[in-house]
């Protein structure tokens, strides 16, 4: 029996170095042979994918069964696509992804495979959407409000991203699914790059400020830059985002701190590591810093950014 769902899928062809396109030649003909219902449209340039799902969002407000929005992109195409439905303040179309990007954090955080085959079958089996928590960012310099679904980040996870972006080798890396070691290179570089700036930091109880901030994230999700565990406690179901803070410190115990990432959450007992656990707060950075949204580059800046927790439907069975 063919499904009676309907999936509005957005392609994004750019992302992961031509991997999405080549994963949407593999899952068309699935579809097709599963008598699936559904309407495919291609991004044209970065932020098209916030529009089509804005006019998804618009044109389906009096639909008594709205369609499944689904992505094929990176993490960047899945952040555009829940902006477009956020902004459209309908909360009924649930997200549904196949991760096709570099880094795929929200994949490995929600439990969805990176086989595209795999994938898929988790969004055809699922029989009601899951509603999972994302962040909602309001940018005071820039009157803006951003939805994310894994971190929003200053300095040196933003600078990484930034770097990355304007490599000429990581297209060639994704096509042999080597995308680690743009990350690793974009890591080093940024290292000797990034230097320390102030940070205030303003909660409901109380206020702290940096002089020395070095990475500076609010998270949603455990991982960032394609597979770093930032904060394993971190989760989508607890209403809560956690803010990492790392002050800057020389190269020997900056490889410390991420050795202790990978076996835990060591590294935030580190004298040089704060973490926060919250609502809400605020962030400000006076000083001109990179920043980044579920890995796109936000530019170079000051901030002054609020967080707090809203939720968002999305459809598709987790892995186990």
């Amino acid at each position: 029996m063919p499904s009676r769902q309907f999936y509005y899928i957005i392609i994004n062809n750019f992302a992961g170095g031509g991997r999405t396109r080549r994963t949407w030649q593999q899952l068309a003909p699935i579809l097709k042979q599963k008598q699936i219902h559904y309407a495919a449209n291609h991004t044209q340039a970065p932020g098209h994918a916030t529009q089509l799902a804005y006019q998804l969002a618009l044109k389906c407000q009096q639909q008594s069964q709205p369609p499944i929005l689904l992505v094929l992109g990176g993490d960047g195409t899945l952040h555009e696509a829940l902006n477009g439905l956020q902004k459209a303040a309908d909360h009924r179309i649930p997200l549904a992804y196949i991760p096709c990007g570099s880094g795929n954090d929200f994949a490995r955080g929600a439990g969805i495979t990176t086989n595209a085959r795999q994938a898929l079958n988790q969004v055809l089996k699922a029989q009601q959407p899951i509603t999972l928590d994302i962040g909602r960012c309001i940018d005071h310099q820039k009157k803006t409000v951003t939805f994310f679904t894994n971190n929003i980040g200053i300095g040196f996870d933003a600078n990484v991203v930034h770097i990355t972006n304007r490599t000429s080798t990581k297209n060639h890396l994704n096509k042999y699914h080597a995308n680690s070691f743009a990350y690793l290179t974009s890591l080093i570089k940024a290292f000797f790059t990034q230097k320390s700036f102030p940070v205030k930091i303003t909660t409901a109880q109380q206020q702290h400020t940096f002089q020395r901030g070095f990475v500076v994230t609010t998270t949603n999700y455990p991982y960032f830059g394609g597979g770093v565990p930032l904060l394993a406690s971190a989760s989508v179901y607890n209403h809560h985002l956690d803010l990492v803070i790392m002050e800057k410190a020389n190269a020997f115990y900056f490889i410390f701190l991420f050795m202790l990432m990978f076996l835990g959450q060591w590294h935030i007992k580190m004298p040089l590591v704060h973490h926060y656990h919250l609502k809400k707060l605020r962030i400000q950075s006076p000083q001109a810093e990179y920043g980044q949204a579920d890995g796109e580059d936000l530019g170079k800046r000051a901030f002054d950014l609020e967080f707090n927790v809203t939720r968002q439907a999305f459809w598709f069975v987790p892995q186990t």
